[in-house]
């Protein structure tokens, strides 16, 4: 099967999917995670566009989860023993090896799932609910011939890991006390960015780190956090490196 049907088989099974460069991870211009579509006339005009896109996928909007195990090291064994060691099973049998040579097991969930992703639940494992690159994308493969019949619904440790209750109860509070600068701050933080307009939102919230008085190593070092936690997807470390780099030089010589 080729893979524009492939792809359509997804989407007739209820994934969102968007375009993603080819080989790559950052989507097409003009798209996010948050463009994700069932049109298949429009997925169709993707592939005559470009026939080796990528393929990303809004897993909040299938209503999926995907636990990331990490291959930096090259030891996906230490990530799993450690899940095991402490209780957390992954009983799925839809596994996906990815470019990096990591694993991503898929999970399904009962009720809505909100986007997010808790980065580093332990070392060498993400938690992820809002996109995700997936097969058919270039050198991306479901293992053991599995199919989209085999993913199971999600334990429910992972759940309980992405819902923050505690946000749940005060997130529709009404707030009746003056924003001030660095609350202004935080709540742009915190909102964070998609692939469109990564590297201009980070260096402009480098710059208001350090126009607020933040010694430039403790803004570096939150800058680190930020990319991880607030950009989808973070930015490569080099990429980030140049931005503070130049960022830093404009205040130093200003």
């Amino acid at each position: 099967m080729d893979r524009l049907n492939q792809v359509i088989k997804m989407v007739q099974r209820g994934l969102y999917i968007y375009p993603i460069v080819p080989n790559g991870k950052q989507p097409i211009k003009d798209y996010s995670y948050l463009k994700a579509t069932q049109d298949i006339a429009l997925i169709k005009r993707w592939f005559m566009d470009e026939p080796n896109i990528n393929i990303g996928l809004n897993l909040a909007k299938s209503n999926l989860i995907v636990v990331d195990i990490d291959n930096h090291n090259n030891d996906l064994q230490a990530p799993l023993q450690e899940l095991y060691n402490l209780g957390y099973k992954l009983p799925s049998n839809y596994i996906e090896l990815t470019k990096s040579g990591g694993l991503h097991y898929y999970f399904r969930s009962n009720k809505p799932v909100k986007p997010t992703r808790k980065t580093k639940f332990i070392a060498g494992v993400d938690l992820l609910s809002d996109f995700v690159v997936t097969s058919p994308s270039n050198n991306y493969k479901v293992l053991n011939g599995a199919t989209l019949d085999d993913i199971p619904q999600a334990p429910k440790w992972i759940i309980k890991a992405l819902d923050n209750r505690a946000m749940h109860k005060i997130q529709d509070k009404p707030t009746t006390y003056k924003k001030y600068y660095t609350g202004k701050l935080i709540d742009e933080i915190v909102t964070g960015v998609d692939a469109g307009n990564r590297n201009n939102w980070i260096a402009s919230i480098f710059g208001k780190l350090l126009r607020a008085g933040t010694d430039p190593k403790n803004a570096y070092s939150l800058l680190q956090l930020i990319n991880d936690n607030y950009v989808s997807p973070p930015l490569p470390a080099k990429e980030l490196d140049n931005i503070v780099e130049s960022i830093a030089n404009r205040f130093i010589n200003g």
